[in-house]
């Protein structure tokens, strides 16, 4: 009997469970974690289907595939459209020589998806992905600060990551991600989304801008409505708009015998919204004091934008691929893991692409897109 192929229905969640915790990854946080999947993958607003957002492959009633699909709302340059961010994608062992894999990415590849991204692929399977004519990006580019006086915090925690680094080797990997001196922090700044963003501050953003819509929408379901983690919204005034930050606090841990242990904490900027390059300075002049006050030892940010990381290395903070033995710099936190953090991702866009390596790229793609910025 021929493999099936259709989309999962609400009450499949045990079986996709399972599935992922057998093929995918023994106790995921998706297997763990049921509000966060039903988060993910249940988003009836930009979905025309009854059930998950998630497509099933089956073989007289065995589940033999899988492949997550979270819809959101396209955005080039002002105007708009539908995507689909892939996740999960997984096919049986012994179904991995037929057309499986394929035609469970035609269940999100149609007319109607004008970009499906898969955001976070393994780099051994990108072959995949040129083959069927998609686009493989460059590493999404990283910039990370530490705080003046944590110094010594941030070679620490580069020596639990990589127990085999000397510690001259961790202190020359840690001396020019110190920043000099925090950014001054303006005078009014904001801790909410103004009411006023989707009139006027994000179409402004929007026609300058290719990437998912940051409505107002977006930011709800993205931040308010997260199930397991709080973040922290930074907004400065300019004029008659608005920029926006918004970042979160993780504490780092590390596995041990007898469990995780707390050893560091970081704030993780998700987003990094101005208006003009002075709005950038006075957004990242609060939000670093801040997260700084809150305990962190240092902050990164993962994001495709020319103008966006112009102004993260002025305020000091430094792309870790110009730095020496930088993919050692930890990024997974919990566990705590030396084993480099690079986001490769690939790109099916019913348009050609363009410069995502151009100082003056206008893609605005951070790690809150699809689902890199979750819980391990």
């Amino acid at each position: 009997m021929a493999v099936t192929f259709r989309y999962a229905n609400l009450d499949e969640y045990p079986r996709i469970a399972g599935f992922l915790n057998d093929y995918w990854a023994n106790n995921h946080v998706y297997v763990r974690d049921k509000p966060l999947f039903d988060w993910t993958f249940h988003k009836p607003g930009l979905w025309d289907e009854p059930g998950y957002s998630f497509a099933l492959a089956e073989d007289e009633g065995d589940l033999v595939g899988i492949l997550g699909g979270i819809p959101f709302a396209f955005n080039s340059f002002g105007k708009a459209s539908r995507g689909v961010w892939i996740a999960n994608y997984v096919v049986r062992p012994d179904h991995r020589r037929g057309s499986a894999a394929l035609q469970l990415l035609s269940m999100f590849r149609r007319p109607s998806m004008h970009a499906v991204v898969a955001y976070g692929i393994n780099p051994a399977t990108s072959t995949i992905y040129r083959v069927l004519r998609g686009e493989v990006l460059p590493y999404i580019p990283r910039h990370v600060g530490v705080f003046p006086g944590a110094a010594e915090r941030a070679v620490n925690l580069m020596r639990i990551a990589n127990p085999d680094w000397t510690l001259e080797k961790a202190q020359a990997v840690a001396a020019p991600l110190c920043l000099a001196a925090l950014p001054e922090a303006p005078a009014q700044v904001g801790d909410a989304i103004p009411a006023q963003w989707d009139e006027v501050d994000w179409p402004a953003f929007a026609a300058e801008t290719i990437g998912a819509s940051r409505n107002l929408e977006f930011l709800n379901w993205r931040y308010r409505d997260h199930p397991r983690f709080k973040y922290q919204i930074v907004t400065v005034r300019e004029g008659e708009r608005t920029g926006l930050l918004i970042w979160r606090l993780e504490t780092i841990r590390r596995d041990t015998p007898n469990g995780r242990e707390d050893v560091e904490k970081v704030g993780r900027i998700l987003e990094l919204m101005p208006v003009s390059r002075d709005n950038a300075r006075g957004l990242l002049g609060a939000a670093l004091r801040q997260i700084c006050v809150a305990g962190a030892f240092g902050v990164d940010f993962y994001g495709f934008h020319g103008g966006v990381n112009a102004s993260l290395e002025e305020a000091g903070l430094v792309d870790t691929r110009n730095v020496q033995d930088g993919a050692g710099i930890p990024s997974r936190f919990q566990p705590l893991d030396g084993k480099g953090g690079g986001i490769l991702s690939a790109m099916f866009l019913q348009e050609a692409t363009r410069g995502f390596e151009d100082a003056n790229c206008a893609w605005y793609w951070t790690k809150a897109d699809s689902d890199q910025e979750r819980p391990n």
